[in-house]
């Protein structure tokens, strides 16, 4: 019997070539982005309102029920998604993360794309998020590390906290204004907004692929 969408993506999601969850710290500072970087993906969000989860261009999206996954509606204003890093293949249906490598999607990075080079060899899906005050993305779990490991840049000064949860208890990131991290999301994990408009940009790419990797392990 052929496997569904949902089910290879869950599938291909376990286990990769990386380091599994346990083997990595929940969250690690990776840097600073420049005020530059900041205000030019900021820029962006205020200038393109769409959200593009669930939109033809973002067809790895559809693999998700992103109301039961992650407590997001897509039919409401409280989280959104610019994608700025697209699917390079002819094949929109690729539930493959790393085809979302194409960057000539009309939005100009002039500070972004080399602070990145800095720190990663390659990126993946890179997106930009907005989530509405008095909200929260619900405790769930993305891909393991050993398949892609996730990084964030904080690009507004909030009072959302990030939790992780692990075998050694809950972990709570705070994230400030500017500062770059990775994120375990390979771990159950969620985040909570307070009064506070939270915007970040979020990306995707293999352990191999950070410059600094030694920070990671655990």
């Amino acid at each position: 019997m052929e496997k569904s969408p949902l089910e290879l993506t869950k599938r291909n999601r376990v286990k990769g070539t990386g380091p599994r969850r346990n083997k990595l710290k929940p969250f690690v500072k990776l840097g600073t982005a420049p005020h530059h970087v900041v205000k030019e993906l900021n820029r962006i969000l205020d200038r393109y309102q769409h959200n593009d989860i669930g939109g033809d261009n973002y067809n790895i999206t559809n693999t998700t029920d992103y109301d039961k996954s992650f407590g997001i509606s897509k039919t409401n204003d409280t989280y959104r998604q610019v994608l700025l890093q697209g699917n390079a293949l002819v094949d929109m249906d690729s539930t493959d993360e790393y085809t979302y490598n194409k960057w000539d999607l009309g939005y100009n990075l002039r500070y972004t794309r080399p602070f990145l080079d800095k720190l990663f060899d390659r990126t993946v899906r890179f997106r930009l998020s907005e989530m509405s005050g008095h909200h929260e993305i619900k405790w769930h779990i993305d891909t393991d590390t050993s398949v892609a490991c996730r990084a964030q840049i904080c690009l507004s000064e909030d009072d959302s906290v990030f939790e992780f949860k692990t075998k050694d208890g809950i972990h709570k990131l705070k994230m400030e204004l500017g500062e770059c991290w990775f994120i375990n999301t390979g771990w159950n994990h969620r985040v909570v907004s307070g009064h506070d408009t939270r915007r970040t940009a979020i990306w995707s790419y293999h352990f191999n692929d950070v410059v600094n990797k030694d920070l990671l392990w655990a």
